[in-house]
């Protein structure tokens, strides 16, 4: 019994210390035939997919604010010119 927990145990400390982001043995000789044709290799993954995803988000979020101070200065100009209008015309009791 102790033969088998200490067997167990060993088995799942050397999954554990294996990586899951390695490649499978089929990657690695699909990879070996594409070099003997004389492919290129693929590309490799976007490592950085967050920063420009984090990126992307800032300028969608400015572009909104942007729109945004746009309408908010329309209506002040808008409030204003009237203001200037009424004013103008006699309309605040002169």
């Amino acid at each position: 019994m102790l033969k088998l927990s200490v067997l167990a145990f060993s088995l799942l400390l050397m999954l554990s210390a294996v990586p899951s982001h390695a490649e499978g043995p089929g990657n690695v000789l699909q990879g070996i035939g594409r070099a003997m044709n004389g492919e290129p290799p693929p590309p490799p993954p976007d490592y950085r997919w967050r920063e420009r995803e984090r990126e992307r988000a800032y300028w969608h979020e400015q572009h909104r604010l942007d729109a945004e101070q746009r309408d908010l200065d329309a209506r002040r100009r808008a409030l204003h010119d009237d203001r200037h209008f009424n004013e103008d015309n006699g309309f605040y009791g002169r």
